[in-house]
Parts: structure tokens; sequence; C-alpha cells
């Protein structure tokens, strides 16, 4: 499922990747309330109120500069705009005259509602209540660094505050194998491990470093490429911790939906990584020369190959495929599923101890937001080791190894029909009025179709079910061979 990447590997793995352009994901700049009506004075140009807190603030200045960790989330168009807060009872004061919008009830709680106006409006009630900068934000773009897409500059070069603009740089590199990362020495001072995809990465994934070059600090961030994937399936895969059981089991049926939206991808497009790095700059044009200057976006100089310059704490590769991530991720949803840790009712708490499955079940697929903990990959203690399997029966690993995808097991399904005639209940597996029947496709999942029960079992629940009704003879063993040889 996974190598370790000797010398000669990393040399012929990192040769053969195909490395995009440098490109621009992230800037927070600041700009003159004037400056940005001269850019955006059109008439289609409009502006929207946020009525969210969000749960980053901007990151804050020290020594000289404002405290933008107290600036407010005020509006977004194709950027997100923060203001100081102390403009924010004058501005809707003002703001009255034109529109009919609320102020917020919570300090940064721009407004109750989400009223939309003309950026015109806009900027003039900001400036009536004396408020003379934005603080604009933008990411995930990843505009490519060429003359195509790099019309103008973003930044307003002669700003008093734009030395603390930041930008994120960075190039993508794609392969057909999945990389993850970590240091070479445990606990290395500068250096943030976030594990993904555990217990088959070994507690490898994204590295966050702290890094300086002629004495001007840069931070980089280094991660499988598949994170863009699980997030443009969903974005907000993970949430927040779950308050009842009901609420885990629907992020429990989230994760299996992303299982089923991975195995539609090919190889190519999970696999590779990428390089990015922050750096604070008045502009993007500077930004770009002082990261050309580095090493940070070759990946010989993290994992020390070739002659040189290398980084002071190099890092470790290991790789796994696209079948080795499905089969990760299903593995442990097999082990959660058997050890009954989604099971419950649902409107009560659930417990620790679920909500670590939960976690690991979302790591294991290659999700990790940094809000929860994962299990240690070698952790003898770990959850998925504590009870016993004898009740597994000897048939479900042969299934288990031929039927993976959706399309696979709704195979199984019928061929099991076909030869009982039905599927009994896991729950009443006794009365013959309590059957199966597909309730889902994507992922697949089948529902009793008594009503009162609806109990339900989805993927390796359903191998499961199906290889302990062989084992009890059931089904025909010999007759489901043959149905599925037909």
């Amino acid at each position: 499922m996974h190598k370790d990447i000797e010398e000669e590997q990393r040399i012929a793995l990192v040769n053969g990747l195909d490395r995009n352009v440098m490109d621009v994901d992230r800037w927070e700049i600041v700009i003159s309330c004037q400056e940005y009506l001269n850019r955006f004075k059109d008439s289609l140009a409009t502006i929207q109120l946020v009525n969210r807190v969000p749960s980053r603030q901007l990151v804050r200045t020290y020594h000289t500069g404002p405290a933008f960790n107290k600036w407010m989330f005020l509006g977004h168009s194709n950027h997100m705009i923060w203001v100081p807060q102390i403009h924010k009872e004058a501005f809707f004061g003002f703001l009255g005259e034109f529109q009919t919008a609320q102020p917020g009830r919570l300090p940064l709680q721009a407004s109750t509602g989400q009223a939309l106006m003309s950026t015109s409006v806009f900027i003039y009630c900001l400036l009536r209540s004396g408020c003379r900068t934005l603080r604009l934000k933008a990411y995930g773009q990843k505009m490519p660094l060429d003359d195509r897409f790099m019309v103008t500059e973003p930044a307003q070069e002669d700003h008093e505050w734009a030395k603390h603009n930041e930008w994120d740089l960075g190039t993508t590199f794609l392969d057909d194998k999945i990389w993850l990362f970590r240091a070479l020495r445990d606990r290395v001072h500068g250096i943030q491990h976030y594990p993904m995809v555990i217990p088959a990465s070994l507690d490898h994934g994204t590295v966050n470093i702290t890094a300086q070059y002629k004495r001007r600090n840069f931070s980089v961030k280094i991660y499988p490429r598949m994170v863009h994937v699980l997030k443009s399936f969903n974005s907000h895969l993970q949430g927040g911790i779950p308050r009842t059981v009901h609420g885990m089991r629907r992020q429990v049926n989230a994760a299996l939906t992303m299982i089923h939206n991975l195995s539609t991808k090919d190889d190519k497009s999970l696999g590779g990584f990428r390089i990015e790095v922050t750096v604070k700059a008045p502009s993007l044009k500077v930004a770009k020369r002082l990261v050309d200057q580095t090493s940070f976006l070759d990946p010989n100089y993290w994992l020390g190959i070739g002659d040189g310059p290398h980084a002071p704490e190099l890092l470790n590769a290991r790789f796994i495929t696209k079948k080795g991530l499905l089969d990760n991720a299903n593995w442990i949803y097999h082990q959660a599923d058997q050890l009954g840790k989604f099971e419950g009712d649902n409107n009560k708490r659930p417990s620790g101890l679920q909500v670590k499955a939960l976690t690991d079940l979302m790591n294991g697929l290659g999700w990790n937001a940094g809000l929860r903990k994962p299990s240690k990959s070698m952790d003898p203690d770990a959850w998925w080791y504590k009870e016993d399997h004898e009740n597994t029966p000897e048939i479900y690993q042969s299934l288990a190894n031929n039927f993976h995808s959706d399309e696979e097991i709704g195979r199984l399904f019928n061929y099991a029909r076909n030869t009982a005639g039905h599927v009994p209940c896991k729950d009443f597996p006794n009365d013959p009025t309590h059957r199966y029947q597909v309730n889902n496709r994507s992922p697949y999942r089948i529902r009793c179709c008594m009503p009162g029960c609806f109990h339900r079992l989805a993927r390796t629940g359903i191998v499961h079910w199906i290889a302990t009704l062989v084992e009890q003879e059931v089904i025909d063993g010999e007759s489901l061979a043959a149905e599925m040889r037909s």
C-alpha cells in the first residue's frame, strides 16, 4: 500500500514530477478607501454585508503597524473587506440614509442581515465614518504568475502600511502517487506536523515550517495535493465536534460519500503535492522576487537530494497510491463499524471514543484541518486494537478484497439477494418481513423495508453482514460463488 522512498527512488521520483508555474494563492493587503473606489468605480460593482463572525481573525502585526486582529469583517465582493471595528456604529448611521441594514449584536459581527449595496455607497459611508484604510483578503485563487493573468499589481505600494501585506506563493507538483511528509527528527522546533492517512502513512502528512533567508522570516507549508480534491467536493467535510450521535452519523455518511467521490478520480488527479511560501512584502512583484531568491519551492532542498543547498532540518517523504488511500479509509470504517463505534441513541452526546473514531475516519481518507488530534499510527493502545475481532467471519476478507467500490458492493448485494431470495435485516434476521432493499447508490447503502425499523447498512457493513450470513449458512456459499461467476 505504501513504500519508503530511498535515495535513488527519491531522485527518480522528483525528476519525474510535473511542475506547474508559480502562482499566488492568497493575499492580505492594505488599500486606502479612495484607491479602492478608483479601482472599482462602476455601477456594476457591488458589496454585500456579512452577518457572521469569521472563525479566523486577521493576523496581528507587532511593533509598528495596525492591530489587524481587532478589525472586523464587514463585507465581501470577490474578496473579503475588513475595517477597524471602531467605525461600525458610524458606518451604519450613514448607511441608513440609503439602505436598511442593522448592525450586528456581537462586537465583531458586522450586520444581522446581508444587505447588498453599490461599491460607491459603501465607500462613501466608510469615508464619512472616518475610515481611511481597508484590509483586503482573498485566498484559494492560485492565479498563475504570468502575463496572461497578471494584468495589474494588486497592492497599493505607496500606502504607509504596505510593508504589512502578506502573500502566499506556491507551486504544485503533479504525480500519480500521493506524497506525504514529516521531519526526519521528532519534535523539531519550527516544524509542525499534521498527520494524514493514518495508520498507513506512519504519521506523515502536511508540514508547516518556520524558515529564514537573509534574516527575513518565511512560512512554508508542504502538503499533499489531494487536499485540493477533498475541498473541491466538500470544503466543510469535518465540521465541528458533533453534539449528538445523529450529528456524528451525518459526518460518517459525509466521509463515506467522500470515499466514493475519491474513487471516481484517476491517480493523476489525486497525486502529487504542493509547496507554498508565505512572505511579507509591499507588492506581489517584490514578494515573487524574494521567494525566487530562496530554494523553498524546490523539493530537493527539503528532501536533501543533490548537491544542495539543503534545509537545516530535512524532511522524509512517503507515498501512497489511490488504491492504498481508499483501502486505508475503508479499513478504518470497517474497524469502527464492527466495534460499534458509530452506534447509540441519536439524541445522546457521542463519547470521546466515538469522536476519536470519527476523527480517525476523516484522517484516514486524507482530511486534517488541525481541529482534532488523530490517533498515532503505531499506537499499541489505539481504539482499533482494544477489542477482540473474533466475530469477523473468515470469508469477510475474501469478499472485502474483491468488492471495494459502490458498484462492486451493489453487485455483491444483488448476488446475495438472487441466491437467498432476500437479504434479512440484521436487527430481525429471523423475521422474513424484515429484508433489505437499496436505499442509496452513492455511497451505496441498504435499508430494511419495514416501517419502524429502517435499519441501515453501508459499504463494509454490507460486506460483513453478507459474510456473516454465508458463515451461518443462511446464504449458501457455493450458490453465491456460482452466482458471482455467472
